[in-house]
Order: structure tokens, then C-alpha cells, then sequence
């Protein structure tokens, strides 16, 4: 018979489940479990054996260490902090909490393994303020310029992917970090978390290329503005902050003045849109957002095109998981590589060859296994050979 641990702080119990998103009902339904046994944990009134308690800290991301605390951690609430600030009264998904804390754990390393200081020549974030900026399309404007890459440079690029990739560095290399994860959440394209060194972008890398691309300059605007944002997949008739950074995006991507030369078709049908589309390498909504502006289509046409892609989408997808279009596979190191970034990996490795930081700190910093890091090393060494 399994031994019951004694010297739970059942308050830490109640602490990380409500800091991981989870119901009482949630964590119920997740682990099997009566409702009743979480909230006798939760009281102190049942008490947990070491394999449930490992499960509980499993499914909320925490050292087992911590559940005998005499008291919670400090440490900031994000996702608190993000709905009181957001008209959106959707709760976020657990594992939307779990990203949010490892964005901020993320911050903390990149303070830990530069000194406080962000290394980068250009600081995007305090060189350009959205908050003085005369319009979205001024903004986007002076962003383009900032960074140095014209439409033609932009249209250059072979794919989605490499778009997506040279866009990263370009925002990496303005003194901002971006991340990938897979959400698991198809609701969540992307969130940013502000600071005064260190601010980050995270992006769904489970939606697609052209998608993730807008993500990135959509969050890059609420940097620009100061504040933290977790974007929904779609935002029907939310205005104010996610319209400019929704106009921002669209107008970095495709400045009017390009596009304004090419608007030389008689019917905008889905051809046409998609055409316009991978000429500028973006998303086809990206493409109505302009057209809209531009008058060709009404705002009830944008959204009826929305929800029609987005129902088709839904039907690709619903055919993949019944098996009739396989998942595509991939190399655990070169999808952990990409979710991380080449520039967060050559920063980790760099301070710990330079005797910065531990083995076990690296590891942490990277969030993986100490066995893992020759392979990941590995990874890196070969994109700087490229």
C-alpha cells in the first residue's frame, strides 16, 4: 500500500493549480480523480502519496520541493496581470500558463547571462515608441527603416519559412528574443512579455509560416506600446490596441505605396488575394486587412473571407487527425533548436565556454537535460557553418 508524505503545505497545492490555469474540476478530469480528492489536498484534509504528488507537479510545471514551502514563491502573475488588462474574458488554457511562466524564466536567464544588460547595438523597443507615433502606418514606416529591409529584399526570399526566419533575426538582432513553442492552444498565435532589458516574443509554432510572420510584428507593436499581450486567433470586432497593431503589421508587411502599384486586377477573388499574398510572403488575411483599407472590401467582406478559411483549415485538419494526410516528423534537436532560436543557444554557450555558468546552469537556462546539450550544440554548430 502506497505511504501518505506528510509536510505538504496543502496552500501551495491550492496555489499551483490556480497559478497553472487549472479548475479543481480541470485537474480532476486530468488526473481521474473525484473533485472531492483535489479539494482535500487543497484543505488538508486528504493527504497525497509521492507518486500523486509527482503528478501534480508534473502537470503544473513545478519542483516537487515546492509544495512543502511554508509559502508561495514570489514571483509575478502574469496571466492574472493579462486579463485584467484585455476586454477578452476567455480564461487561458493551462499550458498557456506554463509558457507564460517559462517567457519569464526566459527573461531571468537572459539578465543572469548577460549582467543585467542587453547586448544587442540596436534596442528596438526603447529606440522607436509607439505611444508618439502619429498613426499605425507612420509607425510601420519608420520600422521598415529601422531595420533596414526593403520590399524587394523582402520578396526576394524563397519561402514562408525563410521569410519567417530572416524576419526573426532581423528582431532578434534589434534586441528582442523570439521564441517558439507549440501552444497546443490553436485559439493562441502569440504573446509578448515587456522589460526594461530583455522583452520577448513567443510564437504558436504550430500555426502556419505566413501566420506566425504577422504574430511576430502584431506583438512587435505591443512592444512598441509598453505592454504584454496574449493574441487570440481571431479578434472579431475588437478595436482600439489590436487594431493598430493589426494595421501595423499589415502595413510593415505591405506597405501601401508597393502595394498601391500592384492593384491593377478588375476582380479581388481568392486567386488574386492569394497572388498578392506570396508575392509579399504574408498571410492572405494579411492581403484583405489592405484591401479593406484600400475600399476594395468592406469590413463584413473580411470577416465572411475569415471564417470561410478558417473553416476550411478546420477540415484540413479534421482530415489529418483521422489519418488520411500524414503528420509530417522531425528531429527532436532541430525542432528544440528552432523552438529556442540560434541566437539564445549561441548566448547560453557562449557565457558557459567562457566559465559564465555551469553545465546544470546551461542546462537550465535552455530547459533541458545535461545529456542533451552535445546534440543541441551540435545544431548549433552546424547553422554557423552555413
Amino acid at each position: 500500500m502506497a505511504e501518505y508524505i506528510n509536510g505538504i503545505n496543502p496552500d501551495i497545492v491550492k496555489w499551483a493549480r490556480e497559478r497553472s490555469g487549472y479548475t479543481t474540476q480541470g485537474i480532476a478530469t486530468a488526473l481521474g480523480k473525484d473533485v472531492s480528492i483535489v479539494n482535500g489536498w487543497e484543505s488538508g484534509e486528504r493527504s497525497l502519496t509521492y507518486v500523486q504528488l509527482e503528478t501534480l507537479a508534473d502537470k503544473y510545471k513545478r519542483p516537487i520541493a515546492i509544495f512543502f514551502f511554508p509559502e508561495p514563491p514570489e514571483e509575478p502573475d502574469i496571466a492574472e496581470n493579462l486579463a485584467l488588462r484585455s476586454s477578452d474574458s476567455e480564461p487561458l488554457e493551462p499550458r498557456i500558463h506554463i509558457l507564460l511562466r517559462q517567457a519569464y524564466a526566459r527573461q531571468l536567464s537572459l539578465v543572469e547571462l548577460n549582467f543585467g544588460a542587453n547586448p544587442s547595438k540596436q534596442k528596438i523597443f526603447r529606440d522607436l515608441d509607439a505611444r508618439s507615433a502619429d498613426s499605425a502606418t507612420a509607425l510601420a514606416q519608420e520600422t521598415r527603416t529601422y531595420l533596414g529591409i526593403s520590399v524587394g529584399t523582402q520578396t526576394g526570399w524563397n519561402t514562408a519559412t525563410e521569410t519567417l526566419e530572416n524576419w526573426r533575426y532581423s528582431i532578434e538582432e534589434a534586441g528582442i528574443f523570439v521564441f517558439k513553442e507549440a501552444f497546443q492552444d490553436n485559439s493562441i498565435d502569440a504573446f509578448c512579455l515587456v522589460h526594461d532589458e530583455f522583452p520577448v516574443i513567443y510564437l504558436n509554432n504550430s500555426r502556419p509560416a505566413v501566420r506566425q510572420i504577422f504574430s511576430l510584428f502584431h506583438e512587435l507593436a505591443h512592444l512598441l506600446l509598453g505592454e504584454n499581450d496574449v493574441t487570440r486567433r481571431i479578434n472579431q470586432g475588437n478595436g482600439g490596441i489590436e487594431n493598430f497593431c493589426d494595421q501595423f503589421a499589415a502595413e510593415f508587411l505591405v506597405p501601401s505605396d508597393d502595394l498601391e502599384t500592384r492593384l491593377t486586377f478588375s476582380v479581388y477573388n481568392d486567386e488574386v488575394i492569394e497572388e498578392l499574398a506570396n508575392y509579399y510572403n504574408v498571410s492572405r488575411p494579411v492581403i484583405l486587412i489592405k484591401l479593406v483599407n484600400r475600399g476594395i472590401y468592406t469590413q463584413n467582406n473580411y470577416w465572411q473571407k475569415i471564417n470561410q478559411w478558417t473553416k476550411e483549415h478546420e477540415r484540413r485538419m479534421e482530415k489529418r487527425e483521422d489519418g488520411n494526410t500524414p503528420p509530417s516528423g522531425g528531429s527532436y534537436y532541430n525542432t528544440l533548436a528552432t523552438y529556442l532560436g540560434y541566437r539564445f543557444m549561441e548566448l547560453a554557450f557562449g557565457k558557459y565556454r567562457q566559465g559564465h555558468c555551469s553545465i546544470e546552469q546551461l542546462a537550465e537556462h535552455l530547459n533541458v537535460k545535461v545529456r542533451h546539450l552535445p546534440q543541441l550544440e551540435d545544431r548549433l554548430l552546424r547553422k554557423a557553418l552555413r
